[in-house]
């Protein structure tokens, strides 16, 4: 187990600590997933940033963000991590989840986490050239697809000359070596391994190159859970921006608490672009991956993005 708090925070967390002095910690069950960018709400635990404000979390580990949202459905977890645009489409779908926190964002520039790749020897040498091709993606309704499309449609290529699969990140190294697929829609740590091995080339950052620093993990709850659980949900979002600052202090120590969490190798996670954690939220980014995801299709109607924002979240909004 690896985690630090620096001296700037410790003194910080001493100065909002008043919080868990004022009555009994207020309890949250919070969804988790086993992956680099959930490695800020580990630390918030284990190195007592949530007790310091307060909150005695129960962190749930779930497969994805869609099996973390049903799960909220049926009362099991009161707040989840899932991309931007799973809360979107689930909201269109009768959900009403309310954003409460960011969490992170895709990088500004290259490298970024998200990435399309091929095979050296495919003879692919711009995204152009996938026309006709199948993607082998995650799931085949999502922001990512979307951001693959928009990336595309940059490069000349219309979302109905080319073809999504499913499949699961996880295998997306082995079938792009072993040739059972010409095009992987990846994200980390399989885009590093990937970009660092001997047959395979990123041909672009999806995410990077069609909204840069969008939105790609936040935290959300059920509206009635937001009416009911405000202070709570401060404390939360308070939280989230304590241990942001702390991920974003020394890059250094973020990779070691991100290998210590994942089980990921040191040389691995060297390698890896640290995640931009955040608790800011971008209001022009956020509308435009929501008018993104209207155009491409996943959202039937256009949605005012603000709409789905908590009081909780507002004053961590940037305009």
């Amino acid at each position: 187990m690896y985690f630090r708090i620096s001296t700037t925070l410790a003194a910080a967390l001493l100065a909002t600590g008043a919080l868990a002095q004022q009555g009994a910690s207020i309890k949250l069950k919070v969804s988790t997933l086993k992956q680099g960018s959930l490695t800020n709400a580990w630390v918030a635990k284990e190195a007592g940033i949530f007790a310091r404000n307060g909150l005695d979390v129960d962190l749930v580990e779930f497969r994805n963000g869609n099996e973390a949202i049903s799960a909220q459905r049926g009362g099991a977890i009161d707040v989840i991590l899932t991309i931007p645009g799973t809360a979107m489409t689930a909201n269109e779908r009768g959900f009403d989840l309310r954003l409460v926190s960011a969490n992170e964002d895709a990088q500004a520039s290259a490298p970024d986490t998200s990435a399309i790749v091929v095979r050296k020897d495919s003879g692919f040498r711009t995204l152009a050239d996938l026309k006709g091709k199948a993607f082998a993606v995650s799931g085949t309704h999502t922001q990512k697809t979307v951001m693959a499309q928009a990336a595309m449609k940059k490069a000349g290529v219309a979302a109905d000359q080319f073809s999504f699969i499913e499949m699961p990140y996880a295998s997306h190294v082995d079938a792009l070596r072993n040739k059972a697929i010409e095009v992987a829609a990846s994200l980390d740590p399989w885009t590093t391994i990937l970009r660092h091995s001997d047959f395979a080339t990123v041909l672009a950052y999806d995410y990077m190159e069609t909204i840069p620093s969008q939105p790609v993990g936040a935290w959300f709850a059920r509206r009635d859970f937001v009416e009911k659980n405000g202070e709570a949900l401060k404390r939360f979002a308070k939280s989230f921006c304590d241990v942001a600052d702390y991920m974003r202090e020394d890059p250094d120590r973020a990779r070691k608490n991100i290998a210590a969490y994942t089980g990921l190798s040191a040389e691995l996670v060297r390698e890896v672009p640290v995640n931009k954690w955040t608790c800011k939220v971008d209001l022009k980014i956020w509308q435009a991956v929501a008018d993104m995801m209207h155009s491409g299709g996943e959202l039937q109607k256009p949605i005012r993005i603000e709409d789905t924002f908590s009081d909780v979240v507002k004053p961590y909004v940037v305009r």
